[in-house]
């Protein structure tokens, strides 16, 4: 399975145009840093030859919680107290 891709997160996000292509591609950066952070491992497309416990395969489930930190980071762009989802 492929990470979020830009017209993915556009189709969740509402989004038309490619004004705010940037800023939707670093969101999805960050989202699987978020997630990569609090998990402790690596997201990776596919597993290397050798296993290693610090990599995870992207799956659905990793997918939802990305769309789901894209859309909270859109929503609240600049100067916020929001906290993350958890």
């Amino acid at each position: 399975m492929q990470k979020v891709t830009l017209e993915q997160a556009k189709l969740h996000l509402r989004v038309d145009g490619a004004e705010e292509d940037g800023l939707i591609t670093g969101l999805i950066a960050a989202a699987y840093g978020a997630i990569e952070g609090k998990t402790f491992r690596k997201v990776v497309v596919a597993l290397s030859e050798e296993p290693d416990p610090r990599e995870v395969p992207v799956d659905g489930v990793i997918n939802s919680a990305a769309l789901l930190l894209i859309g909270h980071l859109y929503t609240n762009r600049g100067d916020t107290d929001e906290e993350l989802p958890k």
